[in-house]
């Protein structure tokens, strides 16, 4: 559910909920990471045995864990030190050699700056940062000339400031009305699932699919693929609550290449 926007610090939000974000995550109640997008997401960053990947937005370790159990090399970085706490907690239970440090993801330009990386990541937290161009640009000094950034994000067709699925008399989903595409720019996200221990907000920002483009475009990447990360039938049939997602796009993977330097 998304409300208007308000003046939230994204730090304090996701240190608030960062217990009933793990939990969500952790106990597989959130489905579509754990089944749809992050297993795409993955998939899109292709063989990374051996190679060097920062993680942003790392939150508590989730998508860092898929790569390094891949065999990358995995910097995790987050703006929450309580998603921080739960990510080391994790690695010094299970340790998968995952190094995680405190940061802005618009500082890591300068935070990590002599450092290189063959890849950079982030599993739907770029629109949780409040200067992605700080970002891209950020992430194009830690990026050798062909260097890859891939990351998911909702998808801008269908996550909209107008989204309510026209039900019939027995709650089933017959169509997602949307409207109001334009309208992007700040805004706050209610997390108040039954599926979460607790409810919170968090801050984020909308962008269309043209925003995203000018935003690569002006760091000196290009747009290598686009993905629509969906289930097959198969898995709908094991996951019914996935039917929904069978139907429309709720997310989009970007696998974007630096072409300046």
């Amino acid at each position: 559910m998304i409300q208007d926007s308000f003046d939230l610090d994204a730090r304090d939000a996701w240190n608030a909920g960062a217990d009933a974000f793990a939990d969500f995550v952790d106990s597989g109640a959130d489905y579509y990471r754990g089944l749809v997008h992050g297993p795409a997401l993955l998939a899109a960053c292709g063989d990374v045995r051996g190679a060097s990947v920062l993680d942003l937005g790392c939150g508590h370790g989730y998508f860092s864990r898929l790569l390094a159990g891949a065999e990358a090399s995995v910097l995790g970085v987050d703006v929450s030190e309580a998603l921080l706490e739960r990510a080391i907690e994790r690695e010094a239970a299970d340790a998968l050699g995952i190094e995680y440090r405190l940061m802005d993801a618009a500082q890591v330009g300068s935070g990590l700056e002599g450092r290189r990386f063959d890849l950079v990541t982030g599993c739907m937290s770029l629109q949780d940062m409040s200067e992605p161009a700080e970002v891209f640009t950020g992430v194009s000094r830690l990026l050798g000339a062909g260097g890859r950034m891939v990351f998911s994000v909702p998808h801008p067709g269908t996550d909209l400031t107008f989204r309510e699925w026209k039900r019939d008399e027995r709650g089933r989903k017959l169509a997602l009305c949307l409207d109001r595409y334009f309208e992007s720019g700040p805004a706050v996200c209610d997390w108040s699932m039954a599926r979460l221990k607790y409810p919170w907000k968090t801050p984020f920002r909308r962008h269309t699919l043209a925003e995203w483009s000018t935003l690569i475009r002006d760091a000196g990447f290009v747009i290598r693929s686009l993905l629509e990360p969906r289930p097959d039938a198969a898995l709908v049939r094991e996951h019914p609550n996935l039917e929904d997602c069978f139907r429309m796009p709720f997310f989009l993977i970007f696998e974007i290449v630096l072409t300046t330097k």
